[in-house]
């Protein structure tokens, strides 16, 4: 199964969306990491529990989302391949991170933009 992958189209300039994303990762227990050269959030170490693989990448305007599970394991934390979130095959795993996923888009729908300010008063005709 392929990763899930969405650009969302929001409201917000990136630097809010940067923070409604660390936000709700660090209390969701995701931790900021790179691997294989891929900067992106990971919960999970993979010794219990399927590892759970977020990358977000906010732009003005829109963010990038994709996210995945770590695929067949071969040892505990020794993992092969993708899982993405759809199919049977691991479908708790796949639900929980479903969950996130939607209430972080959730969030980032729901976001109000800045105030813009008013315009400045038109110079009166003579």
């Amino acid at each position: 199964m392929s990763r899930y992958v969405k650009d969302l189209p929001t409201q917000i300039p990136y630097a809010e969306a940067g923070q409604i994303i660390n936000d709700y990762l660090l209390a969701e227990g995701f931790q900021y990491v790179t691997e294989k050269g891929e900067p992106l959030w990971r919960k999970g170490v993979g010794a219990l529990t399927v590892p759970q693989f977020l990358k977000v990448l906010p732009g003005d305007r829109v963010v990038h989302i994709e996210a995945w599970l770590s695929g067949i394991a071969f040892l505990p934390g020794v993992y092969a391949g993708e899982m993405g979130l759809t199919g049977f095959w691991g479908w708790a795993m796949k639900a929980a991170l479903r969950k996130r996923v939607e209430e972080l888009e959730r969030r980032l729908l729901a976001a109000v933009p800045p105030a813009a300010p008013p315009p400045a008063p038109a110079a009166p005709v003579a």
